[in-house]
């Protein structure tokens, strides 16, 4: 081995202390402000211009910061990776850092997952740039530590690890996978460390039986409904951001307005606020009437729209897992009611719905599955977790919608 793949394989054994680092600032203590501030200021008219103010200082930092901080920045990292010319700087990362704090503290309907995972390999496009690494090994470096990210977050290694081949490398090469690995166990050492009681998502304490024909037949009804849901997402959100492109009022001001209307629906449905961490993380007790989960489901997907593309910063992972959950849970309980012979699980459908929203949308059908497989134990529900994964996949490239990371679909630019 020598000396660069020495310094290669140092930098991406180290790649777990900024991964968990970051995900423990963000989603134990920012995120845990936010949810203090909504609590606080819910059922109080104070909460419609609670976002409007943050939206405001986040359009202050877009103007006189950089514009690399608006929105969701996976997709420059997909460009990143074709030249290590390319990328975030000290600057970019701080703005990036500031705007996602003040948008999900003042309640922003985004997530904190794509800005982790940003960051993490901000971090690290950044050292390899200054290491003057060949292209080959700095692509290598921005995957891993794409990795990293995720699996500091999920503490889910080997999605982390099909996750970064499957957005970021696309090529599946040994020394590829060897190197994401690394990153991915390493992040996932340091989180156990710092937290070890830490974990995203909630707890399975149900038994999922196995599935029969008409159970199938449901399914895959579902799966076309999970489609419709998942376009219905990205074209809300890319809509937005050209409605709010057009507005002929001053940059600093469009992020405020979008803060004013997530407002004006989390003055009435307060579930639409934020990450939605506090109901991921307790989804198995999540209880609403149909209608207001109807209802929730749909203002999430606006609220989401709204936030981004009025130009706040944040990702879109967390919006998207709840959209996915929620959608499967609805359906599951409408099954229940009017087609019991056929009705799934709705807790199951949920994580079908899951993973169904995240193979469609960002392209990842392996990862997808391999995610709900490694953090809830479901050996025998692999059959349907892949025609969860698939069919939405299929019926949207179908329908030429493309990647929600792919750097063409939004720009920076306001």
């Amino acid at each position: 081995m020598n000396k660069k793949n020495i310094i290669l394989f140092l930098v991406i054994i180290l790649l777990g202390l900024p991964a968990a680092l970051l995900t423990h600032i963000f989603l134990l203590l920012v995120d845990q402000i936010s949810l203090n501030v909504i609590n606080h200021f819910s059922n109080n008219l104070m909460m419609i211009f609670i976002p409007a103010i943050g939206g405001l200082i986040v359009g202050l930092l877009l103007k006189y910061g950089t514009l690399t901080a608006k929105g969701h920045g996976i997709p420059l990292l997909i460009s990143s990776i074709k030249s290590n010319k390319k990328g975030l700087t000290k600057k970019d990362l701080h703005y990036e850092g500031l705007a996602t704090t003040f948008t999900v503290i003042s309640g922003g309907s985004v997530g904190l997952v794509g800005p982790i995972i940003e960051l993490t390999t901000g971090i690290s496009d950044i050292i390899g740039r200054y290491l003057n690494f060949e292209l080959k090994d700095y692509q290598i470096l921005i995957g891993s530590a794409t990795a990293a990210g995720f699996s500091a977050v999920f503490m889910a290694p080997f999605a982390a690890t099909i996750f970064s081949l499957e957005v970021i490398h696309k090529k599946w090469s040994l020394k590829n996978i060897l190197y994401t690995v690394l990153a991915s166990f390493s992040s996932l050492i340091v989180m156990n460390t710092i937290n070890p009681n830490y974990k995203y998502f909630f707890n399975l304490d149900i038994a999922i039986q196995s599935m029969g024909r008409n159970q199938y037949i449901f399914l895959i009804v579902f799966t076309f409904l999970i489609s419709i849901v998942g376009w219905l997402f990205i074209n809300t959100l890319v809509i937005s951001e050209n409605i709010f492109f057009k507005l002929d009022i001053p940059l600093y001001f469009r992020p405020a307005l979008g803060g004013l209307l997530v407002g004006t629906i989390g003055y009435f449905y307060i579930e639409i606020m934020g990450t939605g961490s506090n109901i991921i993380s307790n989804f198995n007790k999540f209880e609403v009437p149909i209608i207001i989960l109807t209802v929730i489901l749909f203002l999430k997907i606006i609220a989401t729209s709204l936030s981004i593309g009025s130009g706040g910063s944040g990702g879109l992972f967390a919006p998207m897992i709840l959209t996915g959950l929620l959608s499967g849970f609805l359906v599951g309980k409408i099954g229940l009611i009017f087609w019991p012979a056929f009705a799934i699980n709705p807790i199951f459908l949920a994580l079908c719905g899951l993973v169904g929203i995240l193979a469609g949308l960002i392209k990842t059908p392996i990862a997808s599955i391999i995610l709900v497989l490694e953090l809830f134990y479901l050996p025998n529900s692999i059959l349907p977790l892949i025609l969860s994964a698939f069919i939405p996949f299929i019926i949207l490239n179908l329908m030429k919608v493309k990647s929600i990371y792919s750097p063409e679909l939004f720009n920076k630019e306001m």
